[in-house]
């Protein structure tokens, strides 16, 4: 008799603890993502969505990721880390060059000339970061980072080496592409990649930097004919979450999360890669682009032309940082 109650009462625990544990995640806490990109271009419907459901699947009814793109949340690029600090998305990401202030470390990756595709440039970052050169942010929990594919020129009139930057109106985007433009002699126009096709169409620029997805996302590629392919710095990104939303989650949710920054790390350098290459391919079959690939002469007097910007900024970032990164690329492109 004794044992049928002990059996029983334990039966009714773990049942109780069963239906606990059920109604704990009876509905998902919802995790807002939000973006100023556009809900139709392919780095949300091919990369962030299949994400997303890729960490919905392992949550375990905990969470659910939503995305909110288009800037429903906010269309201002400039204000992405403050919606993720202030709550009221959970989730966002940063570019750190538009608050050089908060993050200083990272204006190395968009010096010219060094990473010339989004999977080095993305490995070596994520490296320098989880090895603690890129510094630590309080405010906000990072998740993973990423560099897009390298800017490149996008112009209406040919460009086929360094010189030819002399006297074009090129929009840039951010201090460092400002400076290497006035490096090369060029006119640089700080534009919104949404009015850059119509700024070219209109005669007001000559081209723009921007990489092949931007390209393609913006359509640039419909106003100009000519594309010199030399890497003239990446833009890097910080997948963010707001720290309370981070500490709310179990001690299983955060190991999802925290797994899900090194797939998220993974998938982009072959997801920009092979972006790029769909989009020259598709540029190139057209007939009516020509697309020209910078020599490693003209890659290396880039560099000497630039030199002053590349000790601007080591004076303000980490010492050494610049080598370190440099040395992480070229053990990439070794297969090392």
């Amino acid at each position: 008799m004794g044992n049928h109650w002990t059996n029983m009462i334990a039966a009714f625990a773990f049942g109780g603890a069963a239906i606990a544990t059920t109604a704990a995640y009876a509905e998902p806490k919802e995790l807002s993502f939000a973006t100023y990109i556009p809900a139709s271009s392919s780095f949300i419907v091919d990369d962030l969505v299949p994400w997303t459901e890729w960490v919905n699947e392992r949550a375990n009814g905990e969470f659910k990721i939503k995305v909110y793109a288009g800037g429903t949340l906010s269309r201002d690029p400039n204000q992405q880390d403050k919606l993720v600090k202030d709550g009221i998305a959970d989730m966002v990401a940063i570019v750190p060059g538009r608050s050089p202030g908060e993050y200083p470390n990272y204006a190395i990756f968009e010096l010219p000339g060094f990473a010339r595709s989004a999977a080095e440039g993305t490995q070596a970052a994520w490296e320098l970061y989880k090895e603690g050169k890129l510094g630590q942010h309080d405010q906000i929990q990072i998740v993973s980072m990423w560099m897009a594919e390298p800017g490149i020129l996008f112009s209406s009139k040919p460009v086929e080496s360094v010189a030819d930057f002399e006297n074009k109106r090129v929009r840039v985007a951010g201090g460092t592409q400002t400076d290497t433009m006035l490096a090369l002699g060029a006119i640089p126009q700080p534009v919104k990649a949404s009015e850059v096709a119509e700024a070219i169409s209109r005669g007001m620029l000559d081209g723009a930097l921007v990489d092949w997805t931007v390209a393609d996302t913006f359509r640039v590629h419909e106003v100009t004919n000519h594309v010199y392919n030399i890497p003239m710095g990446s833009l890097p990104f910080l997948l963010a979450m707001n720290v309370d939303t981070y500490a709310s989650l179990s001690d299983e949710g955060k190991a999802l999360i925290d797994e899900a920054g090194e797939e998220w790390m993974r998938r982009q350098g072959p997801f920009f890669g092979e972006e790029g290459k769909e989009v020259r391919a598709k540029l190139e079959a057209s007939g009516k682009h020509t697309v020209v690939d910078a020599t490693e002469e003209q890659i290396q007097l880039l560099l000497e032309k630039t030199k002053a910007l590349r000790e601007d900024v080591a004076s303000r970032v980490e010492p050494g940082l610049i080598e370190a990164y440099d040395e992480k690329l070229q053990k990439f492109r070794a297969g090392s």
